[in-house]
């Protein structure tokens, strides 16, 4: 350990599971504040009092408040996996603040809070957080930064984890799992067959058998049986009941970049904003294991990596991120505001709305296609889907820079990936310097012309079958095939509300590029009919929409004002 982690070990801790200092950025994920900025919080927070051993705030609690310790210390604990013995996380000393991303998010926390001695601290109430943020930048860099940090900690350690029992290869565990994964909360997946045998007591302790799977078990003692992703959010207070009398000024459709873009946008512009999604942030581009083409970012990120932080920057500006709940139903309640009906049958007011609902994969042609979605067939290359397939051959199916991310990134866990292209060359589909890397890449084997012509197997997928137009066919024990041949816009739902072409794209206002047939609807992103299906291509719409928003909400506020007059 260098001379600065011993220096910092003797103030503070944070501790591995082991209980061995976890230094890994220690002095950004807990820095200790200075004279001026703890002056520059004074105004916005009250000073206290607070008796030794005193909880200050509690496992499952919401709307946080910020705590900064002037004297004394607070220290976290926080039950194991399995609600059987709290375990110290973290000490706060002197000079720190007791916040964590479930302050801006208001999710339940995930662990204890007690003095450790008699302590004095100022609390900022989470109705000032935003504030005080907004009111001292500098200081607000400081503080995301730790958040964003000490949530990586929870991550890589599981504070607060849901466990799930169940195959990895199961569809539904696989839908848990990215829902988790793009809200950024911990989990641990068992499986009952593993070798260690973990799983088996585990199903007999708790009263679940195999056909209760897949199960999740809550550190508060609460077990669910195949819970649908709405009923495991529920159960882990990511739910809120939205207030069905309030308005908002923007309500968004989607959190993929251009979704979140807008929402960034609007929100720091000043408007009331609230966003919907079926499984969290990402969008499509959240199932991309690499973008490197994206400005500003030379060695590239994922697709979630960028979501990630896009949501914490909305988190900042006040939006309100709502998920897993999407939007079944637009209809316009009057002159002043639009009624959006949700899938769980909640009801939100809005006076304006931004559709970012992307696409949907394509699918093949083929027969026994639908029987394997999820048993083998799969659409995104995360690590969700790297972990199935681990040292085996597997065939991507596409031309696209997708597939071709999705090759390079998948050949670094397999055996051999065989890419399928439709095309006789990749030259007019993907982007010259992945073409270039996969013709280095010898685990990655180009057949050109080719299309899958078959898929067996029983429970799940065992064999392909494709050929190419010169006559030669292949057949290969492949146990996990990813399709990525484009998408098609997630309209169905507005097809009695929106205007569409004939492709299912929402058509928009060519003198209002994205209005559309509906005043007050607006559509940016995968799903507008002409948008040119790019990341950042994406972002940009996300973000130039708001300025139409605005004017829509000025006249439509101009046209209120003149009725009133009369």
């Amino acid at each position: 350990m260098s001379s600065k982690e011993e220096s910092w070990a003797a103030i503070v801790s944070l501790r591995n599971p082991d209980g061995s200092l976890d230094s890994f950025r220690l002095d950004e994920t807990l820095p200790l504040l200075t004279d001026k900025q703890i002056d520059a919080i004074r105004p916005f927070a009250e000073e206290q009092e607070i008796p030794a051993g005193q909880l200050v705030v509690h496992e499952g609690q919401t709307e946080l408040d910020f705590l900064v310790v002037l004297r004394g210390a607070i220290e976290f604990s926080a039950a194991d996996s399995f609600g059987k013995r709290p375990i110290p996380i973290i000490r706060i000393p002197e000079r720190a603040f007791a916040s964590d991303l479930s302050l801006l998010a208001n999710t339940p926390l995930a662990a204890d809070g007690r003095t450790t001695e008699e302590t004095r601290i100022l609390r900022v109430r989470h109705s000032d957080f935003r504030r005080l943020l907004s009111a001292e930048p500098d200081l607000a860099t400081v503080i995301l930064h730790a958040f964003v940090l000490r949530q990586s900690y929870k991550l890589r350690h599981g504070v607060g984890a849901v466990v799930l029992i169940g195959k990895a290869s199961d569809p539904d565990i696989q839908k848990l799992r990215t829902f988790l994964i793009r809200s950024d909360f911990p989990h641990e997946l068992i499986e009952p067959d593993a070798k260690d045998q973990t799983g088996r007591p585990m199903l007999a302790s708790y009263g679940i058998s195999p056909p209760d799977l897949p199960a999740a078990f809550i550190r508060k003692g609460c077990v669910l049986k195949k819970p649908s992703v709405f009923e495991l959010a529920s159960e882990l207070g990511l739910v809120d009941k939205l207030p069905s009398d309030h308005v908002y000024d923007l309500a968004i459709a989607g959190s993929g970049p251009a979704g979140l873009a807008a929402a960034v946008s609007g929100a720091s512009e000043g408007l009331d904003t609230i966003v919907f999604d079926a499984l969290g942030p990402g969008g499509q581009a959240g199932g991309s294991s690499r973008i490197e083409n994206y400005l500003g970012f030379p060695t590239g990120l994922s697709g979630q990596e960028l979501a990630s932080r896009a949501a914490v920057q909305a988190l900042k500006f006040g939006v309100r991120l709502a998920s897993p709940r999407s939007v079944d139903r637009i209809v316009r309640a009057g002159e002043d505001f639009f009624e959006l009906t949700l899938r769980d049958g909640a009801k939100v007011l809005a006076k304006a709305v931004v559709l970012a609902t992307g696409a949907v994969y394509r699918v093949l042609d083929i027969p026994e296609y639908a029987r394997f979605v999820g048993h083998g067939i799969h659409h995104a290359a995360t690590l969700i889907e790297a972990q199935l397939c681990g040292g085996e051959d597997i065939v991507i199916v596409g031309g696209g820079n997708s597939a071709g991310q999705a090759a390079l990134y998948l050949s670094k866990t397999t055996a051999q990936v065989h890419l399928l292209v439709k095309q006789t060359n990749l030259s007019s589909t993907m982007s010259t310097y992945l073409v270039e890397r996969l013709q280095a890449t010898p685990k990655v084997r180009l057949y050109f012309d080719s299309e899958v012509t078959a898929l067996t197997g029983h429970e799940s997928l065992e064999n392909v079958e494709w050929r190419s137009a010169d006559g030669s066919s292949w057949t290969k024990p492949i146990r996990n095939i990813f399709v990525m041949i484009g998408a098609v816009p997630n309209t169905e739902w507005l097809k009695r509300s929106i205007q569409l072409d004939s492709k299912g794209y929402i058509v928009t206002n060519p003198a209002s590029p994205f209005e559309t047939s509906q005043p007050g609807v607006f559509a940016v992103g995968d799903v507008r009919a002409g948008s040119s299906k790019r990341v950042a291509a994406a972002v940009g719409e996300g973000s130039v929409v708001i300025r139409q928003v605005h004017r829509y909400l000025a006249r439509a506020s101009s046209v209120e004002a003149t009725k009133m007059a009369v």
